[in-house]
């Protein structure tokens, strides 16, 4: 096929996708027969290989996806490399638990997370705290609010690759958003989906271009189950690295940190590991534990 041209998908809505190559330029594209027949659904994220489809009608076609890095149901979207989660300090409370369901999710896809806590100016004490917890965890943590500057050290780490927004609603999203992009580019967003919540209607990922890389809200990212990215109790740790360096020092290889002799990572609650934090990596994991499948193939 003559005039190839790889890059990234930024937008699909009714089967018609719009691909930004690698050149700048941009191609709206349709899926090609072999594509359809391997089943393969396109994802906005995805790196392919576009080319002429010799209809002036329809003049470029998706000819192939290249392999992805990781996808996600909820939103269709492939090859994400940053998830900044965003929670505010107070009003709404914290979702503590629901931001470290969000972390291991980050740690079985191999998403590198950045957690922000917003409204820093209404509790500032609270803020503080919370940064601590998630920085001495071993995350990215930062703080905003929004009536200043996002901080050039978040900004750091949306200059390349696709990043991706979540957390609940109320928490100032649209505020980061709009300081990036441009309130009008948000502003059209906000209007597009109202006028697209209607009966046979859905939300769809799309990217923007940022700095040398991509942007994109994730709705539905936090509604995700543990279940529906196939996580197991083995992979809970993930999202709680200060657990995994503390227990090189436990007597039991395959020490599950809960009730085992000698677990040095029961000795440093409160002492280095957040109890917080360590009484939810506990819940996940005794949940997990017993939904493992079982020798039959189903679940206990």
């Amino acid at each position: 096929m003559s005039n190839q041209e790889q890059g990234i998908i930024t937008k699909g809505v009714g089967g018609t996708y719009t691909v930004r190559c690698d050149d700048g330029s941009i191609r709206l594209c349709q899926i090609r027969g072999n594509i359809r027949l391997k089943k393969i659904s396109p994802l906005v994220g995805d790196k392919v290989l576009t080319g002429e489809s010799g209809d002036p009608d329809i003049p470029f076609v998706l000819e192939k996806i290249l392999p992805r890095k990781n996808s996600l149901i909820r939103p269709p979207l492939a090859n994400l490399d940053k998830l900044f989660l965003i929670f505010s300090c107070t009003d709404p409370v914290p979702d503590l638990k629901l931001l470290d369901k969000m972390l291991i999710i980050c740690g079985v896809l191999h998403i590198t997370p950045v957690v922000i806590f917003s409204k820093s100016d209404k509790d500032p004490d609270t803020c503080d705290g919370l940064v601590s917890v998630y920085k001495n965890a071993g995350f990215p943590c930062f703080m905003i609010n929004k009536d200043e500057k996002i901080p050039d050290e978040i900004l750091k780490y949306l200059e390349d690759g696709l990043n991706g927004l979540a957390g609940p609603s109320g928490v100032g999203k649209s505020t980061f958003c709009n300081k990036l992009l441009g309130e009008s580019t948000m502003i059209v967003g906000d209007i597009s989906d109202r006028l697209k919540r209607g009966k046979h209607t859905t939300r769809h990922a799309e990217l923007f271009e940022y700095k040398n890389g991509f942007i994109t809200d994730t709705p539905g990212f936090t509604s995700l189950d543990l279940f529906d990215v196939g996580v197991l109790y083995t992979d809970v740790s993930g999202g709680f690295p200060e657990i995994v360096e503390a227990s090189s020092g436990c007597r039991f290889a395959d020490c599950r940190h809960i009730a085992e002799r000698d677990c040095a990572v029961r000795d440093l609650i409160g002492n280095g590991i957040d109890e917080g934090r360590y009484s939810r990596y506990k819940e996940f994991y005794e949940y997990l534990y017993s939904k493992r499948p079982n020798s039959a193939g189903g679940y206990k």
